[in-house]
């Protein structure tokens, strides 16, 4: 086994990283085909943390700050070790050559590990901004549920408002007498709430509400009961108090009137706002 020396180190480094010179290539080859289990570790060690390395940098390119200064750093180092080595001149060559320098396995490790700063920083800032984003989206979904909770209350308080009124309706002629139905309407809001019961209405037909106002009817909608019979409606506009005068409900083919200004189908219940 050829004798160890200190340099070899710096062989390990250069053959990891594929920066040896085909002089220094055969040279530390040789060494390590003799047996030298220093560098033999050494370079398990070195090739282990480069593979690491390229497999754990995300495809980003770094920043041109960080690059500019990982570049200026290793090229200190190299000409600091340059510096240190005397320049061989060739007697007959009409021009001095330097010897190449070889790279310092301290300066490649330097400029490693700032690589690897540089990775987890960049995947701990990609982390910041995904939590950034998780908040944001869990800020708008709240605003949301709260907007929807004071939705609720005021829904909940609206039979309780002040000025409420309560409308009830009366089945006409036209209407089975078994309908019931009733309003409770908000004149400031103009938020109405509809309750009925025994609603099923016959195959092939639906009940329509309509708000009776002072330029005639206008339709509020078709109303479909559950299995019960039992219709719960909201109205968001069932019209302000100066021009709304009743409600009623009108029996009409499936899909409701075709004239949302006119029942098209008999009147089957009648209630006056306010009587």
């Amino acid at each position: 086994m050829s004798a160890h020396r200190d340099d070899h180190l710096d062989l390990c480094a250069g053959h990891a990283l594929g920066s040896l010179t085909a002089d220094e290539s055969r040279e530390f080859q040789a060494h390590l085909d003799s047996g030298c289990e220093v560098c033999a570790a050494e370079l398990r060690e070195l090739e282990s943390a480069v593979s690491l390395l390229a497999s754990a940098a995300p495809p980003h390119r770094a920043p041109a700050a960080l690059r500019s200064r990982v570049l200026d750093a290793v090229q200190a180092e190299m000409s600091a070790d340059a510096a240190e080595r005397p320049v061989v001149r060739t007697p007959r060559a009409p021009l001095p050559m330097p010897e190449r320098a070889r790279p310092s396995y301290f300066g490649w490790a330097w400029a490693a590990a700032a690589a690897v700063l540089a990775v987890v920083g960049f995947m701990q800032w990609q982390s910041g901004q995904k939590l950034q984003t998780q908040l944001a989206a869990e800020r708008v979904e709240r605003a949301k549920l709260e907007q929807r909770l004071a939705d609720e209350h005021a829904w909940a308080q609206l039979p309780s408002a002040a000025g409420a009124q309560r409308v009830v309706l009366a089945p006409t002629p036209d209407g089975a007498p078994s309908l019931v139905a009733q309003v409770t309407y908000d004149p400031t809001s103009h938020r109405a709430i509809v309750v009925c019961e025994n609603f099923t209405a016959p195959s092939g037909r639906d009940y329509e509400l309509w708000a009776i106002r002072g330029s005639g009817p206008v339709s509020l909608g078709t109303v479909r009961a559950d299995a019960n019979g039992r219709v719960v409606l909201r109205l968001e506009d069932a019209g302000g108090p100066d021009t709304l005068a009743a409600f009623a409900f009108s029996l009409e083919p499936a899909g409701g009137a075709v004239n949302k200004t006119s029942p098209g189908g008999p009147v089957v219940m009648v209630g006056k706002v306010g009587g």
